[in-house]
Order: C-alpha cells, then structure tokens, then sequence
C-alpha cells in the first residue's frame, strides 16, 4: 500500500544514511550527465550529518570522477561484491570460487556466448563484439580480451551477453551457486546466488551498529531489487524500471528533474536552496 507523505516523513527521521545507485539515479549514464543539484545534495546530507553511500553494479574502479568528487563514505561495489570506504579500507570481499567460474564459462562456451569478468581493479572481456560494445563501452569503455583471467585473478562478478530477444537459462547446476541479473537489452550480471547490494549495505550497517530501519536507498534498476526490500525507506526514480516502482516507498522524479534532490526535500532530510531575489 503507497505510504502517505507524513507516514513517509516519519520513517525520515529515522533515517542516518543513504545509499544511492549510480546510473541514472545520480548520474545519466547515456548522455554521461549529472544534475547540478547532487553535489549540492550531498553537501548538504554531510552537513546535517547523514552519512552517504554509493551502491552500484560498477566496480569502483568504474566509478566515474564527479561521483568519486561527492565524497560518499561507502562504496557498496560490483552489486554488493566488494564494499571499501573512500578512504580505502576494505569491509568486505566476495570472489566467485573459481570452480563456479569454470563451470560458467563451460556453459558459456557450449551456448556459443561471450562472457566478461570484473576483477577488484579491472574488467575483460572474452571477446570484443557488437553486442558487448553495445553493453559495456557506455560503462567502461572498450575492454582487453582475456578469457583466462579468473585463473590469476580474483572475479566478482560476470556477465553475459546474448541478443535482446534470447532468454539467459543457467543450468541446473549453477543455479544453487550463481544467478542472473539483467542490466542491459543484451547483457546480465552473473552474481553469487546470495549476493546483491543489499548484502553489502548490510556490512556497512554491522560496522556502524546500524539496522535497516537506519537506512534509505535510491535507484532505478532491477539490480536495486534487494536493496528496495531490504531498507526501512526506498525511493525508485521517476525513470526507474517498471518492475522496481512497485517495491518502492515514495516513486520522485525522473533523474532530469532533480528527482534526488525533490525526494529528500520533500521528506525533510536536506533543506531547500533559497530562491535568490
């Protein structure tokens, strides 16, 4: 049942931090664009003392520099897979076993699919094609192809990469170990059965001896799935998908009109710029 503004103002004033997605919550991942009233945003959480988070699918090394510029506390990476604060420090790490991985990219190969894979500091691809440039550039640009990766390397996370109209099925197998998250027309995240950002928000909140009903999220995507259900206050985008609005406490506006910004106002968690005369 959609929760009235005072019902929602009320479970604001529990809340002390604030987790925020990146691609087109805070930032428009096509037109690689940021509204002018984020940084605004989180200077003004800081200064009420409201601590701030980022909660992505992007490794942190796929954060881009006007977000690292916001000076979020906590960095909820690679869906909950690696969690570090900003000054470094790590407070989880999650690595797919590599017999899980072996197990994918046997999969991978006898469908005829490419695969990528997301390392604490970079990402590869097993090859370079339409589809993948079609998924990954917009993120991290152009990717090495480097299918042995994951035997040298710790992998967090992978992805897949099929056309639109073709349904990812994972076999019997690994479906107790690993599951799929669509992000992109041609692409899924491959994460470990249970992780998610919500997984590694819940870290965050053990090391700061808060709880759920401590924590409010913004995003957009189905990635914020469990992050939605997990936290006491949840806000979808205006542009969020179709199949998060439901899960959502309060739907803003889109990220193009200040949606961020108009949710926390509305709630009464930041107050308004004044209008200059």
């Amino acid at each position: 049942m959609e929760k009235t503004q005072q019902e929602l103002r009320e479970l604001a004033k529990k809340v002390k931090i604030i987790f925020f997605d990146i691609d087109d919550t805070l930032r428009v991942k096509d037109k690689e664009f940021m509204p002018e009233s984020i940084p605004s945003v989180f200077e003004r959480l800081h200064k009420k003392g409201i601590r701030t988070g980022i909660a992505s699918g992007r490794a942190y090394f796929g954060v881009v520099p006007e977000v690292r510029a916001l000076g979020a506390d906590y960095y909820v990476t690679i869906n909950g897979q690696y969690v570090r604060t900003k000054e470094g420090e790590e407070i989880f790490s999650n690595p797919i076993p590599k017999e899980t991985i072996q197990k994918i990219i046997e999969w991978a190969n006898a469908v005829g699919m490419e695969y990528g894979m997301v390392g604490k500091n970079r990402a590869v691809v097993s090859q370079w094609t339409k589809l993948v440039d079609d998924a990954i550039t917009v993120v991290y640009g152009k990717l090495a192809e480097e299918p042995d990766f994951w035997q040298e390397n710790p992998v967090y996370q992978m992805w897949t990469f099929t056309d639109e109209h073709k349904d990812n099925v994972l076999p019997e197998e690994l479906r107790s170990q690993v599951r799929l998250v669509r992000w992109h027309p041609h692409s899924c995240d491959i994460v470990p059965i249970h992780g998610s950002k919500a997984n590694g928000i819940e870290k965050v909140l053990e090391k700061l001896g808060l709880t759920d009903k401590d924590l409010m999220v913004f995003g957009d995507e189905l990635n914020d799935v469990e992050m939605f259900q997990y936290a006491g206050l949840s806000i979808a985008m205006g542009n969020a998908n179709e199949e998060l609005k439901p899960l959502a406490d309060y739907v803003t506006k889109d990220i193009e009109e200040n949606g961020v910004e108009y949710a926390l106002e509305m709630l009464g968690l930041i107050d308004p710029v004044p209008v200059a005369k």
